[in-house]
């Protein structure tokens, strides 16, 4: 619920959404089309996915793969596609202790 009260907007017209649409409309083959042409990434990558989600499939996580051999994927318990909303502890458990062992020193 939280979510969606941080990114709609209620005016006399009705109910708006807070973030660009008409953007993202515009541009939405080249966000369709990545990484056409990218080559893979040398960097470690924390791919985060909700437990309840089924949006990481086996045939993403390989394509995933692809582009960024070096990835680590966690599954966060009890979460659906919006994990940081869902879980937001277990989450930033995860990204903290991603940043730790990649040799960046966080609090």
């Amino acid at each position: 619920k939280q979510w969606y009260q941080r990114r709609v907007r209620g005016s006399k017209e009705g109910w708006r959404w807070r973030i660009n649409l008409p953007v993202i409309a515009d541009h939405v083959t080249d966000i369709r089309g990545y990484p056409s042409g990218t080559p893979p990434s040398d960097m470690p990558t924390l791919f985060l996915y909700g437990g309840s989600s089924d949006y990481m499939s086996p045939e993403r996580v390989a394509r995933a793969r692809e582009l960024f051999p070096r990835a680590q994927f966690e599954g966060i318990p009890n979460a659906g596609h919006i994990v940081h909303m869902d879980q937001p502890e277990p989450f930033f458990v995860a990204v903290r202790n991603f940043i730790r062992n990649h040799g960046h020193p966080t609090s």
